[in-house]
């Protein structure tokens, strides 16, 4: 009877040990879970082209320009998706603003041309700074840390030509510039006297395609330079590369080196 009364308690101990150890472990599962940094690369989707944390990180910002800005936090507002609206370019402030309002709420991503530092070490070439409140909060929440745009959006910037075929273009001069915009799949640019613009497409992260250029019709004493410049990069496909600050586009025919204008 004693043996039988041992076996039975030992059992129950038994039971109720295990069960505390499954509740421990959801607990510490619920917490890892709650406390996993939202900037995890492994969660962000693949048609992304351009991404912001928290410094800590408490939050991230997921931009598609194409589709949606998605926002998310480990504190109020703690999720927003609105629809990507037109970029606004701030007075003088080299920035670009990103301002959406939905029955849901409202959110303000303003993207700042300053390199940035997390608080883990990581560098990125942007400061973020993001505003946001659901229809539910009497005020916005600002949210600041570091963003980045993914792919080929390294290309996406003001590149000042520096030479043709290795010959230097004249530091006196005004020089010819392109202007890519990967959003809006186009190139803006000045040839040396006109401004120009034209459709913009990039290849596999390799190449990339200028368009048919339009150009205004002014006459310069800069003639011979725009002339050079035009015939090289007007409806012409290149393969690129970066070396810091220096793009070079290379062609069939030519090879263009150009500064990344700050």
């Amino acid at each position: 009877m004693k043996k039988t009364i041992l076996l039975t308690c030992s059992l129950i101990l038994l039971i109720a040990c295990n069960s505390t150890k499954k509740e421990t472990k959801t607990k510490e599962e619920n917490t890892l879970k709650m406390e996993k940094p939202v900037d995890n690369t492994t969660t962000i989707p693949l048609e992304t082209d351009f991404v912001a944390t928290g410094k800590n990180p408490s939050w991230s910002v997921h931009i598609d320009f194409d589709k949606q800005i998605s926002f998310s936090a480990l504190d109020e507002p703690k999720q927003l998706i609105l629809p990507v609206p037109e970029a606004r370019k701030p007075q003088d402030v080299n920035a670009v603003n990103y301002s959406a309002t939905t029955e849901n709420g409202t959110l303000q991503v303003t993207i700042f041309r300053n390199n940035c530092n997390t608080s883990t070490g990581k560098t990125f070439g942007y400061k973020v700074r993001v505003r946001a409140k659901t229809n539910e909060m009497d005020d916005y929440k600002t949210f600041e840390g570091c963003g980045k745009y993914l792919g080929d959006y390294r290309l996406n910037d003001i590149w000042a030509l520096v030479s043709i075929d290795g010959k230097e273009v004249d530091k006196s001069m005004k020089r010819p510039n392109l202007e890519f915009n990967l959003r809006e799949n186009k190139v803006y640019g000045f040839s040396g006297c006109n401004r120009i613009n034209g459709a913009l497409s990039v290849k596999n992260n390799k190449t990339i395609s200028i368009g048919d250029l339009i150009s205004t019709k002014m006459a310069c004493p800069n003639a011979t330079l725009e002339s050079t410049f035009m015939k090289a990069v007007n409806g012409k496909e290149f393969s690129y590369s970066f070396d810091n600050l220096i793009l070079t586009l290379t062609s069939e025919a030519h090879t263009l080196t150009f500064r990344k204008v700050d």
